[in-house]
């Protein structure tokens, strides 16, 4: 004898779908398939004779969907009978809401088999959220963050940023530590800039004991430091930011092995030696331990130093061609996602970086009495054309994150561009995307905006409208005025050579 998966089985007509499928149920509609059998339960909506939420598997006599119980099946409401919602149940007499409930409860719990006060609001949360089959899944036994969890209510320790860094480092551990902080449990913090420490101790656990503590100093009084002094709002410490800080550690500690197994530590080592052990790897793994050499240098703990890069030359902008064409496609490609087209513009007409770009929320939109639309930015006002006005509002008004926690508790000022951890904004997905549907060189597009409005604007001006230093703004007006002449020159010989 075949079990039901075994046995063959013949494809037959969905009346829903219209396609040849496996036939899972028969409703007052006719036959249907697993996939809409399954799409129907999830999605209750309003009956069109009883006026109640409900799975509508039915047809009304004017056409209309309607429920099981109006449609002459009583049985079929699926109504659960804990909180009387009616949809789709991944059990038998509980639907997806109150599973989560139960899931949550499993993994919270105290001793007193009740859920302590700290944690309640993240509890509601979970149970509140729009899609609780997401959360469900989330929270399914062999999980990651069910483990994580579940380790939290067996230690009884107080939730806090330092119990979660004792975890190993992963995407569980941060996606549960951002919906944590969003539902109030935690406080925020430059969670980037703040995983270096409990990466670094990691790091130095089977470092000599000399090593250790010259890396430790130079990361918490050089690297740290200077990052948090220089974090803020407005200025975020990205994911790029702390990949280069560990890739200068990363280099340093390779130097002090690479000297140990030499058998000189660093106030012995000569500049032959370091100059030796440059060419032992390539210029990306090991010249960035060059800052640490120098803060050793001023320290007096050596005589040696890595030389400073011969200047390269900058990338050249993309042609002024190249950016209108590619700016047309942000303002009038309909088949760009929304977010790509927006993001875009703002690159390419101001020549914004998209790491600030993607820190804008909606209240940095302002639309005043008389139509005209301003982006708050560095402290002034931009005001945005009316084709760009018209696509940063759509983006404003249309954008929604994935976070189902993160829906089901927006923030007061939500994220310009939200992203798929509650609470974030989309810094990484919106790069990949500029690139992959744009085909753009970000920073090769970004010079060429500001070579372009150099050449129109005063330095100090265009300073303070972009929130750019005073010295970068002459350097590109000096750039501007310089690609200027050049052009000309070329102009006026080709205009000799005609005559």
């Amino acid at each position: 004898m075949l079990c039901g998966d075994c046995r063959p089985t013949w494809a037959e007509r969905c009346a829903r779908c219209g396609r040849a499928k496996r036939i899972l149920a028969t409703w007052p509609i006719g036959r249907v398939c697993a996939s809409c059998y399954a799409y129907v339960r999830k999605h209750p909506a309003t009956c069109g004779l009883c006026g109640l939420s409900r799975p509508l598997i039915g047809q009304g006599p004017a056409g209309q969907s309607i429920c099981g119980p109006c449609a002459g099946r009583a049985d079929l409401d699926y109504t659960c009978p804990r909180c009387g919602e009616s949809g789709f149940a991944p059990t038998a007499g509980t639907c997806l809401r109150c599973a989560v409930a139960d899931r949550v409860i499993e993994l919270l719990r105290g001793p007193n088999n009740a859920i302590p006060d700290g944690l309640r609001p993240f509890a509601t949360a979970l149970t509140e959220v729009d899609s609780p089959e997401a959360i469900l899944h989330w929270l399914r036994p062999g999980q990651p963050a069910a483990h994580l969890l579940a380790a939290i209510s067996v230690s009884q320790e107080p939730v806090t940023h330092d119990l979660l860094d004792d975890f190993p480092p992963g995407l569980a551990v941060h996606r549960l530590r951002q919906t944590l902080v969003h539902t109030g449990i935690l406080t925020d913090r430059a969670d980037y800039l703040e995983r270096i420490e409990p990466w670094l101790d990691r790091q130095l656990a089977d470092q000599p004991a000399d090593h250790a503590q010259l890396i430790r100093t130079y990361t918490n009084w050089v690297l740290l430091r200077r990052a948090r002094q220089r974090t803020n709002a407005s200025q975020p410490f990205t994911p790029g930011a702390a990949n280069w800080a560990r890739t200068r550690i990363f280099a340093s500690l390779r130097l002090l092995e690479w000297l140990r197994q030499h058998n000189l530590d660093l106030g012995a080592a000569r500049q032959d030696d370091i100059d030796t052990w440059l060419t032992t790897g390539k210029p990306e793994s090991t010249y960035p331990a060059r800052e640490f050499l120098h803060w050793a240098k001023r320290r007096r703990l050596t005589t040696v130093a890595i030389p400073k890069k011969q200047h390269q030359t900058a990338l050249a902008p993309i042609t002024e061609d190249e950016r209108w064409h590619q700016l047309r496609r942000c303002l009038h490609d309909t088949t760009l996602p929304t977010a790509v087209r927006a993001a875009g513009a703002l690159v390419l007409l101001y020549g914004l970086p998209v790491s600030r770009v993607t820190t804008l929320r909606h209240n940095d939109i302002q639309h005043d009495p008389t139509g005209q639309t301003w982006l708050r930015y560095g402290g002034h006002r931009l005001q945005l054309p009316p084709a760009v006005a018209t696509l940063i509002l759509n983006q404003r008004d249309g954008a929604s994150t994935v976070s189902v926690v993160g829906r089901s508790r927006p923030q007061d000022h939500q994220w310009l561009f939200p992203g798929g951890f509650p609470g974030r904004p989309a810094r990484d997905a919106i790069y990949r995307a500029l690139r992959s549907h744009l085909g753009l060189h970000l920073r090769r597009a970004r010079s060429a905006a500001l070579a372009s409005l150099a050449a129109q604007i005063p330095a100090a001006v265009l300073a303070q409208l972009l929130d750019i230093n005073i010295n970068t703004a002459i350097a590109w007006a000096n750039y501007a005025q310089h690609d200027w002449t050049t052009y000309l020159t070329a102009r006026n010989k080709a205009a000799a050579n005609h005559t």
